[in-house]
Formats: C-alpha cells, sequence, structure tokens
C-alpha cells in the first residue's frame, strides 16, 4: 500500500543523501534533485514572482532557498501529473522516520478517497484539531487542524498535485503557507497525530544567510497594519471555515 515515494534533495547534498538511504532501507524510493536556491538565476522566474505581498506581511524578502524549496516541490507535482501517477509520498532530505511509519502510510492508503494531501511530521507547536477524520491505528489519527503544517513529508493526491499546480503558479511565499492553507485553497489537507516523520537535527538548507536570520526590512505603517490586519483575517478564516466543516 506505499505510494511511490519521492525525497527532494539537492545534488551536491551527499552526506543527507548517504542518511536517506539508510532511513529508507527495505523502501523503494527515487531521489528527486531540488531546484539550488545559490545558483538559481531568479530572471528566468520573474514572470511568477509575486512576493511583495509577504514582504508587506513577514518584513522581509523570499530567501534565494525558499524559493529554490518552493520550485523543488513544484516540480513534483508536475512529475506527478506529467506521469498520472496517483498518488506519492514525498519526503524531503531532513526527515527521519518515526515506529509505526510504514503501516500507518499503509492505513492512510486505504482511506485515500477522503483526502488530498496528509501531512506526516511533527510541528514546533502542538497542532490543534478540528476534528478527527479517522483512526488509523491503535495510537494515531488523521485530523484537520486549525494551523498551517509544512513540507518535510506528506501524502499527495494526483488531483492535490493538479490544483496546486494552478494555485501555487505565482510563487508568493514558503511553499507551506500555500499548500498546506485548506481554509484558502479549498483542499483536504489532514495530519497524522501524532506525527510518523521528524525533522533531523542538521543545518537548513533553506535559510543560508549569515546566522541563520532573515533580514528584516523597514515597512511603513500602513504596511505594517495591513500585514497585522492579513494574518488576523486569515485566521478567522481558519476558524470560521473549520466551525463550518
Amino acid at each position: 500500500m506505499t505510494p511511490p515515494i519521492f525525497v527532494i534533495s539537492l545534488a551536491r547534498e551527499v552526506e543527507r543523501r548517504t542518511r536517506m538511504v539508510q532511513e529508507l532501507a527495505g523502501f523503494d524510493f527515487e531521489f528527486f534533485d531540488a531546484v539550488d536556491g545559490r545558483t538559481l538565476d531568479t530572471a528566468q522566474y520573474a514572470h511568477r514572482m509575486d512576493a511583495e505581498w509577504f514582504r508587506i506581511m513577514r518584513g522581509r524578502e523570499l530567501a534565494p532557498g525558499e524559493i529554490g524549496c518552493f520550485l523543488s516541490h513544484y516540480g513534483v507535482w508536475e512529475r506527478l501529473v506529467g506521469t498520472g501517477t496517483r498518488s506519492a509520498l514525498i519526503l524531503e532530505d531532513d526527515a527521519r522516520l518515526e515506529d509505526g511509519f510504514a503501516a500507518v502510510i499503509g492505513e492512510a492508503m486505504k482511506i485515500a478517497a477522503e483526502w488530498d494531501v496528509v501531512y506526516l511530521a511533527r510541528m514546533k507547536r502542538p497542532l490543534r484539531t478540528v476534528r478527527t477524520v479517522a483512526v488509523l491505528d491503535g495510537c494515531r489519527r488523521l485530523i484537520q487542524c486549525r494551523r498551517r503544517t509544512g513540507g518535510i513529508g506528506y501524502l499527495i493526491r494526483l488531483e492535490a498535485a493538479e490544483a496546486l499546480l494552478h494555485y501555487c503558479w505565482r510563487i508568493r511565499t514558503p511553499i507551506d503557507y500555500l499548500y498546506t492553507g485548506w481554509w484558502d485553497n479549498g483542499l483536504r489537507v489532514y495530519a497524522v497525530d501524532p506525527p510518523v516523520v521528524r525533522h533531523a537535527e542538521m543545518p537548513s538548507t533553506i535559510m543560508t544567510w549569515k546566522g541563520g536570520k532573515w533580514p528584516k526590512l523597514k515597512r511603513t505603517a500602513l504596511e505594517h497594519a495591513a500585514g497585522y490586519l492579513h494574518r488576523r483575517a486569515d485566521k478567522l478564516l481558519s476558524l470560521a471555515r473549520a466551525k463550518s466543516s
């Protein structure tokens, strides 16, 4: 019941790839070469860039690594649509599997008609459950949660990949802001709780600025207010749609 597995990884990250080979021993999988933000020709994607909204909302520019990460996930979705792959398991190369991973994936695949995207990894803060969609095994559930998740590990169906190719065509934010915002993109984005994937303790290849911190940009008072109001509206929309689901 395990779908095709794609591991997004920079071709130059030999050590990360070696660790993923060990992590996925016993599984068939394929490395998908990530777009390298360090060498990215941004002019090539100028017609797709629309990051002004993110600058106003968060007070910073998108990092080159974030743009590369965005294009990498987008590229996997293109691959799925181009080959007609019905579903896939997508991991980043700093993913580590928890006990029970294979069994939970198998249970989720049995009810694939009930979801579009299933997020598999743990977050820094606990997920806030809206409702339980299904019980996967003795201790894990498939849940709908209020807040955004991330991109380190997820299941995705072909229909969701097709929808996201349109919804995420413009490069506006980090990729996880778009594809996991179910209250905005209309997809059934759920999460496994407790998670079956975790982050490895490895330096980020996305946070490429010195010290691992993004430089803040000066914003006008009007831009600060616009960013605050947008974040509040986004939160209220997630609450409203959670109550109606």
